[in-house]
């Protein structure tokens, strides 16, 4: 027979006797009901009470049930990696976790019980973090954003009352200042490229710098991707790599199926680049490693790139030709603020439109990373306001 204790108005407390009479064990479970429906209908409350008391003695016969007071942050991180990060989580993403978890994050909250862990311990964590690193904005954030996640998954599954990082003021996360190549510096690396880099990396970054693409896009363009007839290219996978799982393909981030336009001299390139991976493939024979698809800038060999191998690339070449150092994704950004300094000029070019070519989730998420880096359209604005102030019209 099912013990149930009235503790309140709508708290109720399940009560379960384990083991013999010289052993006897009680477990105990205060549980609430916020639904009126229940409260007011007393035969569907007690069959609610009694089937939460029978699931409650199964846990406790099973020995699945631990009082959220005896459970600690690591054992608790255990549920969450089987019950939730294995089925929600992007392998890469999962990755990253991991190695910011246990690095940092359960050597300071391990052994703390869950319900013990308040929002003061949170910001004591990010301070001394910060302090100890010197690291930016942006890494603070990521290690703020692993707690409240793990936390607020403890507080949806009723472990803990609520999520003590909700109450911890979110870090603000400044974008950094990236290497925002000018289009006289881009004019000079493509005659750089043109006279002293392999085929196929200079594709690769001239791809980078006239279509905005992520390192994992571009380095998951197949043949299949490719429209010569109209100079498009279209994005539907990202290349991801991770130690556990080795190479894979994925939908892009944000789900940011699109496709980009191509200037017609790049695309040509690209024609001549995809032929001589063909013709290299039939050379290897059995040697080819590649997959079932035909990477454009795969490796040697057909397999895909390394991610980190582009990067690795091009900061040897710009070192050897005197060119200003950066990133791939620098060219992303540069890219995406030559569009932006293109507002106004050309015709129809609007940033919703730049966000689409970029394939952000939204217009604000473009406006948020490049309005700052803008320089040059800040000093066309003010140039404007100060013609107004003196004319009275643009």
């Amino acid at each position: 027979m099912p013990t149930i204790e009235k503790r309140g108005e709508k708290s109720f407390r399940l009560v379960v006797d384990i083991g013999t009479k010289s052993r006897r064990k009680r477990k105990v479970k205060t549980i609430r009901i916020e639904d009126p429906a229940l409260l007011k209908t007393t035969k569907k409350l007690r069959n609610y009470l009694e089937s939460e008391w029978y699931k409650f003695k199964t846990e406790v016969e099973a020995g699945a049930y631990i009082t959220p007071h005896k459970r600690t942050f690591n054992m608790f991180i255990e549920d969450w990696e089987k019950k939730y990060a294995l089925d929600h989580l992007d392998d890469k993403t999962r990755e990253t976790y991991e190695y910011i978890m246990g690095k940092e994050i359960q050597p300071y909250f391990g052994d703390m019980y869950l319900d013990e862990i308040q929002p003061i311990h949170i910001l004591n964590f990010l301070e001394e973090y910060q302090r100890e690193n010197d690291v930016s904005t942006s890494s603070i954030h990521a290690r703020y954003r692993i707690i409240r996640d793990i936390l607020g998954r403890a507080a949806e599954w009723k472990i803990i009352k609520e999520n003590p990082a909700e109450n911890v003021k979110r870090p603000k996360q400044k974008y950094n200042e990236y290497e925002i190549y000018t289009e006289e510096e881009i004019k000079e690396i493509f005659m750089l490229l043109d006279e002293h880099a392999p085929l196929r990396n200079r594709v690769m970054i001239k791809f980078a710098f006239t279509g905005g693409f992520r390192r994992g896009e571009l380095l998951a363009i197949d043949e299949t991707d490719l429209f010569f007839d109209t100079n498009e290219v279209r994005i539907d996978e990202s290349l991801q790599y991770t130690k556990k799982k080795g190479y894979r393909f994925k939908d892009p981030k944000s789900n940011s199926f699109r496709k980009v336009t191509m200037p017609p001299d790049v695309m040509q390139e690209a024609a001549i680049l995809l032929r001589e991976i063909k013709k290299n493939k039939l050379l290897l024979g059995e040697l080819w490693r590649g997959t079932d698809k035909l990477l454009l800038f795969g490796g040697d060999m057909g397999q895909p790139q390394y991610p980190t191998s582009p990067n690795t690339w091009w900061q040897r070449f710009t070192k050897r030709h005197n060119i200003k150092p950066g990133r791939l994704h620098d060219m992303r950004h540069s890219h995406a603020t030559m569009l932006i300094n293109q507002i106004g000029k050309v015709p129809g070019l609007n940033i919703k439109a730049i966000s689409q070519r970029l394939g952000h989730a939204n217009v604000q998420t473009t406006l948020n990373i490049y309005t700052h880096a803008n320089r040059e359209s800040d000093i066309l604005v003010a140039d404007a306001i100060n013609n107004i102030l003196k004319t009275g019209t643009f």
